[in-house]
């Protein structure tokens, strides 16, 4: 880093002879680089661009709300999915009802249909349970990582800004009296 500060210099002296002193003090807090805030930014970013958006969504909610929240569109999507499978069932079987309807015991058919929905939906309300609770946590704890991310970056900023602080004073550090 020194060795590129030393050719810019260089090159301000041919350009303005007048400016290389301050210039190249400048120069030297300018393009100091921060590893450690280049990597937390580095961080911040790939998380805003990949998880950002979902993560944030999922943590804006309380556990049980958003469980609650999925656990109903997921009972509405598995009624309709079961409502289209009944029936492809039926019209796959079209010849076999219609030849059949008045001898088969309607009670027992309907039992046996409403059997299979319930068992479906349950089935499926407690997979998708597993799933938006592990999704939930996850969330959570990205979004807390996050948090601490943008924290320690913010951190550094106030760092700095209290080390350039002082720089400004003429690198003289002055007590309350003076």
């Amino acid at each position: 880093m020194v060795q590129n500060s030393y050719i810019f210099y260089a090159f301000l002296l041919e350009e303005a002879p007048e400016c290389v002193i301050l210039c190249s003090i400048e120069v030297e807090t300018a393009y100091m680089i921060n590893e450690e805030k280049v990597i937390l930014m580095t961080r911040a970013s790939l998380y805003e661009e990949k998880q950002k958006k979902k993560a944030l969504k999922i943590s804006k909610y309380f556990r049980h709300d958003y469980i609650s929240l999925q656990l109903l569109t997921g009972w509405f999507f598995a009624t309709v999915s079961f409502a289209l499978c009944a029936a492809l069932w039926a019209v796959c079987n079209m010849e076999y009802l219609l030849n059949n309807i008045h001898k088969m015991d309607l009670k027992s058919f309907g039992l046996t249909i409403l059997v299979l929905y319930v068992l479906t939906v349950a089935v499926y309300s407690c997979l998708l349970y597993g799933v938006c609770s592990y999704r939930y946590s996850q969330a959570r704890r990205s979004v807390g990582s996050y948090a601490q991310t943008l924290k320690k970056i913010s951190d550094i900023y106030e760092k700095e800004e209290a080390a350039g602080s002082e720089k400004t004073d003429g690198g003289e550090k002055h007590d309350s009296i003076t």
